[in-house]
């Protein structure tokens, strides 16, 4: 077993087993960068082990349609040579969807799969897909079986006694695995939170009650992958007899496939355009958003801003934040919630008093009746940060299990199991790829320091115009300041780095001439560090500095 990526955190979830001459993949998601990765797009697996044994690999099972599972196959299945993908039904019509827009249908092989399904993959291995509830439909725990053993991965999951539009999770198919699992990696990201998820039943009657009470517009931002959200909100809609109006693509897109696999069921007249919403009353319109993080080209965002073409808030609007919130995006959620009450409209968040928001994660009962259902031989937190994990750990020992039968393991960590225990194998390489534009692993620690350099202190660039005889200054030297300093505000600093740059440049004459070599690169380089160490003594900054010598 390999803990490739998303073990330390969540996103970008990719692990594999491995028995023999057979590899089977279980995930490919990416993850969306830090405030520190200034212009990164997504992080991804890094699948340079399996990429060396492509041959070996023989599938990805999915364990469900999120983009931290399953958005990485637009780069891996090219360099693993396009092995089949197994998914569940919804999972496989996001999957083609995407790869239909990558222009890669041709090549890719997307199986589907459902609660009964149990596949031979290769010589040795046999997978089982066991239904669990999530917030997407067709979500599933995979057990993978092998000669020498076999694993348990709980994908992300919540104990869901009431779903709003899907079947329970499959408590049977879980309890018939008791005894067989000689590990079960489980997902730890509510694993400090205590009691039990709510339903999304509840979610449903909560906003049900508070759409019907509104005599006005109402806006509901949530996320657009969060599909038992939007059935909830669609049903809703019908009840309270309001027009759907979709402002987001990603929104769209995702009712669109919540339709054709009949998850939701709605009639077209139910939904209406941007353009056309001044056709109706006002209490006849449920308007759904994305930019629930306060993504600055989502709707929400661009309609508190006055940016949106057809929504302006209005007094008597509802805006309802039916999401959490991720704890980097805090700050930017509020003040584009600022701006929308500024603006004249009411708002409502998730609260104790009043859930409007459901996780699709489990809290500390729910993995407590996942570990019941399953009674695995030895455990295994994953998704999330150390501290998460390092409390899951905590609750499985406080709920029985022996402290030393649950492994805290890291990204690109291998596991062997001898048919008895299981001991720490090598590690593997598993930095992300970092995905910047069309640039796929070509950005680097030394290109992103230059970016949080330019980002925190600016450039200041040097010209010299110098002279192909005599190598003599030509003029003066040019300054060149962005995002640095004032250049008419800073005439002293500036004066005194002129003297610097002409006592270099003379120092550097002398010595060319006695050494009959006249090097412009040492000339550019001895500028560069001894201008940086003046500029930090003058300013405390440290902006990236260059020299261009003409």
């Amino acid at each position: 077993l390999c803990t490739l990526s998303g073990t330390a955190e969540i996103g970008r979830n990719c692990n594999f087993v491995e028995y023999g001459d057979e590899i089977v993949v279980i995930d490919a998601g990416y993850a969306f960068p830090g405030h520190e990765m200034y212009g990164i797009d997504y992080l991804i697996p890094n699948v340079s082990y399996l990429k060396k044994n492509k041959e070996k690999v023989k599938a990805i099972l999915i364990t469900h349609g999120h983009l931290d599972h399953t958005g990485a196959l637009k780069w891996i299945l090219p360099e693993l040579g396009y092995p089949p993908v197994y998914a569940g039904g919804f999972a496989k019509a996001l999957i083609d969807l995407k790869m239909k827009e990558y222009k890669m249908e041709d090549k890719v092989k997307v199986i589907s799969v459902d609660r009964k399904s149990t596949l031979n993959i290769g010589r040795n291995f046999k997978a089982t897909f066991v239904g669990i509830n999530h917030s997407i439909p067709d979500a599933f725990s995979i057990f993978v079986e092998s000669p020498r053993g076999n694993v348990f991965f709980s994908g992300d999951y919540k104990i869901d006694m009431s779903p709003a539009n899907e079947p329970q999770t499959d408590y049977e198919k879980l309890r018939n695995l008791r005894g067989k699992i000689d590990l079960a990696l489980m997902e730890s990201t509510n694993a400090s939170n205590p009691g039990k998820a709510p339903s999304e039943t509840e979610i449903f009657q909560n906003l049900g009650e508070l759409i019907s009470q509104q005599k006005g517009r109402v806006i509901v931002a949530a996320f657009s992958s969060l599909i038992t959200r939007l059935y909830s909100l669609v049903e809703v809609a019908k009840r309270t007899n309001r027009k759907i109006v979709l402002s987001g693509k990603s929104l769209e897109q995702s009712i669109d496939i919540a339709r054709q696999k009949n998850y939701i069921n709605i009639d077209d007249k139910f939904l209406i355009k941007e353009s056309n919403m001044s056709k109706y009353p006002d209490n006849e319109l449920l308007l759904l958003c994305t930019g629930s993080q306060a993504e600055r080209f989502a709707a929400l965002n661009r309609i508190s801003l006055n940016e949106h073409k057809f929504i302006k808030i209005k007094k008597g609007d509802l805006v309802i934040m039916s999401s959490s919130e991720i704890p980097e995006n805090i700050s930017s959620i509020e003040k584009m919630t600022d701006r929308l009450i500024a603006l004249g409209a009411d708002l409502i968040k998730d609260s104790v008093e009043l859930k409007i928001h459901s996780t699709g994660h489990g809290n500390q009962e729910d993995m407590k009746m996942m570990h019941n259902l399953i009674q695995p031989k030895y455990i295994m937190p994953i998704h999330g940060p150390l501290t998460f994990r390092y409390f899951n750990k905590q609750n499985f020992v406080r709920w029985g299990v022996d402290e030393k039968d649950v492994f805290l393991t890291d990204d690109g960590q291998t596991w062997v199991f001898n048919g008895v225990s299981w001991s720490r194998g090598k590690k593997i390489e598993s930095k992300p790829i970092l995905i910047d534009g069309l640039g796929v692993g070509d950005i680097g620690d030394i290109v992103l320091k230059d970016r949080k350099q330019l980002s925190e202190f600016g450039i200041f660039s040097v010209i010299l115009n110098i002279s192909s005889k005599n190598k003599r200054i030509i003029g003066r030297p040019r300054f060149i300041s962005r995002g640095f300093i004032y250049m008419k505000g800073s005439r002293e600093l500036l004066q005194e780095i002129e003297n610097l740059v002409m006592d270099i440049h003379r120092d550097w004459l002398n010595r060319s001439h006695r050494e009959k070599m006249f090097k412009d690169e040492e000339l550019r380089e001895r500028i560069e560090k001894e201008l940086s160490k003046l500029i930090y003594k003058r300013t405390e900054r440290e902006p990236i500095i260059l020299t261009a010598i003409i």
